[in-house]
């Protein structure tokens, strides 16, 4: 399933384009925040811009959302889930739109193997994209702040926070534990629209839902943001969380979504 899956992908122009405008906003990003902290700031520097001067690659990458372009960096953030539908899942619902939905395709006794291997499938794919794309982005930083040293004041909050303190003495290693996390994050998230355009009889409805959801995270006291930015000022107890809030949301969602999935299949075949 997951080649075939790979191939559709491949195939399909939405998907395609959904991809490549992901990595061109990413793109986009980067470039403003290298006319913003290293172009503006070269003119007073005749003989060259100090590292110190220059901000460090992982603090201008884009998980960090330190960059002059921020707006394009949320957007990439609070649409994520409709990334996800465009570019695995826009071709099923077109299909099973005015239908019961296309899991009732299958027969009875084969729904728990497609249900384990269809969700496997997501998790794979979106984790390994949003790892790709996420390491390509600290790579293009690390080209164009190779030099750069400073953390743009963000040491000043390292008194209140022990994790912080960690982060800036290594922030490298700091943001590669970041991609990984985020990534696996949004490898379940690919579970949860997928398994919400499995169990809605509306299947239109996994857009605003899976939209309305992700959103909702971001704006809990523990917030899902605490845990996917790397160099703020939240301790442990926020990341852990934060992580925990996210991973008990999308679970509940996902063991719910399953029974649903399961127990329609069961009606419709007995």
């Amino acid at each position: 399933m997951l080649l075939s899956e790979i191939e559709a992908i491949k195939s399909s122009k939405t998907s395609r384009k959904t991809i490549i405008y992901t990595f061109i906003m990413i793109v986009v990003t980067e470039l403003l925040t290298w006319q913003t902290y290293f172009l503006h700031s070269i003119k007073g520097y005749p003989h060259g811009l100090p590292g110190s001067q220059i901000i460090n690659p992982p603090t201008a990458a884009f998980l960090s959302l330190n960059s002059s372009g921020e707006f394009l960096q949320l957007i990439i953030m609070l649409l994520m889930p409709i990334f996800l539908i465009l570019i695995t899942l826009q071709r099923k619902i077109e299909i099973s739109q005015g239908k019961s939905n296309y899991i009732f395709q299958t027969r009875m006794g084969t729904v728990n193997q497609y249900l384990i291997k269809g969700q496997i499938t997501q998790f794979v794919i979106f984790t390994l994209f949003y790892m790709a794309l996420f390491s390509f982005d600290l790579l293009v930083n690390i080209v164009l702040f190779h030099k750069g040293t400073s953390f743009k004041g963000v040491e000043n909050s390292t008194i209140n926070s022990h994790l912080l303190n960690l982060e800036l003495a290594h922030p490298y290693l700091t943001y590669i534990w970041f991609i990984i996390i985020v990534s696996i994050a949004f490898g379940i998230y690919a579970v949860v629209t997928y398994i919400l355009a499995l169990s809605l009889k509306k299947t239109f409805l996994v857009y605003p839902i899976s939209l309305g959801l992700w959103i909702m995270m971001f704006a809990l006291p523990y917030s899902s943001s605490y845990f996917m930015q790397p160099f703020i000022e939240f301790d442990w107890k926020e990341y852990g969380m934060s992580m925990l809030s996210y991973l008990l949301i999308c679970g509940v969602v996902i063991i719910v979504g399953n029974w649903i999935v399961r127990l329609r299949s069961h009606n419709s075949y007995c």
